[in-house]
């Protein structure tokens, strides 16, 4: 068995896709194969990807019908042979040659992990500035303690930022597109706890407005049905730390939830938290709540004598 199955998504983005492949040809570490599973609606990558077929371990598929975002990513993991898996997204890319050699080493060191992830760069697409990313002691502690605080604030990155070992359970839920890195992050670590953090900026990540995510980015149809959904999936008892309260709050009151009733509006028609009638109703109390220290104290507040704690 080979080590490391490199697993990259693609969608037409044909020039990405290339600084992509140039920075695995100078990686260090040898042993991997790469993965390329195609959505594209013509055949711009799979012309691409034979430019690359004698310099480096390719396999390349193409989905017909397309399997769209995150079918295509558990399209490239079901096809990996490598024991661990490093999937990247086409408009990513590895910052150092030692990167890939970085990450695999995070897990050989650690074989109670099965998860790593690194410090990033976020390239911007439209002007070429890039900014550090990284994940602070603070969260990687309230990580660890419980996975689901994540949602607080995802410190971890997009998938392209980590490695973890190739298991047939760890793969992306399908129903979601938003929410598909977070829910993948608690599902993995509430199966296996613990991960290893790399400090050492390891990669680029793409950041353009053509990216799905910013498609959805901020609608109130996307975000109120996923992640009611992961919180029906992850259960009440999260709701005891102040992170997971605060994230609820924040939800609620960026997505202007005032009632049930704009939850169902929205498209979610499950079960509800525990507390969300009792978040709804602190909001109720100040009309002109906004951001800022206000909400943060209200927050607080509420949460000292929150239900279910």
């Amino acid at each position: 068995m080979m080590k490391v199955s490199v697993c990259i998504p693609a969608y037409k983005q044909v020039a990405y896709l290339q600084r992509l492949l140039d920075s695995l040809l100078i990686q260090t570490f040898k042993d991997f194969e790469v993965v390329i599973t195609d959505d594209s609606p013509d055949n711009s990558v799979e012309l691409c990807v034979q430019q690359y077929l004698q310099r480096l371990p390719v396999r390349y598929y193409r989905n017909e019908p397309a399997r769209g975002m995150p079918g295509n990513w558990n399209t490239a993991l079901d096809l990996a042979k490598g024991e661990y898996i490093k999937i990247m997204h086409d408009d990513d890319w590895f910052a150092t040659p030692s990167a890939l050699d970085l990450l695999v080493q995070a897990l050989d060191d650690h074989p109670q992990h099965d998860f790593a992830y690194a410090a990033y760069y976020n390239y911007y697409l439209d002007n070429g500035t890039t900014k550090l990313m990284t994940s602070p002691a603070y969260f990687r502690k309230a990580f660890q303690k419980d996975p689901v605080n994540v949602l607080h604030d995802n410190l971890v990155g997009p998938p392209s930022v980590m490695i973890h070992r190739n298991k047939p359970a760890y793969r992306y839920d399908e129903k979601v597109r938003w929410t598909v890195d977070v829910d993948f992050y608690i599902r993995l670590l509430q199966s296996q706890p613990g991960f290893t953090y790399i400090a050492e900026p390891l990669l680029y990540v793409g950041m353009g407005k053509e990216q799905i995510t910013e498609e959805v980015h901020g609608v109130r149809e996307v975000y109120i049905p996923e992640y009611f959904y992961l919180l029906q999936k992850t259960g009440n008892g999260h709701f005891k730390s102040i992170l997971v309260y605060d994230f609820f709050w924040r939800l609620l009151r960026n997505m202007k939830i005032r009632d049930v009733e704009d939850i169902r509006q929205a498209g979610f028609n499950g079960p509800l938290p525990v507390v969300t009638t009792y978040v709804l109703n602190w909001q109720r109390r100040i009309p002109f709540l906004r951001k800022g220290p206000v909400s943060k104290l209200w927050m607080s507040l509420s949460f000292l004598f929150a239900p279910g704690k």
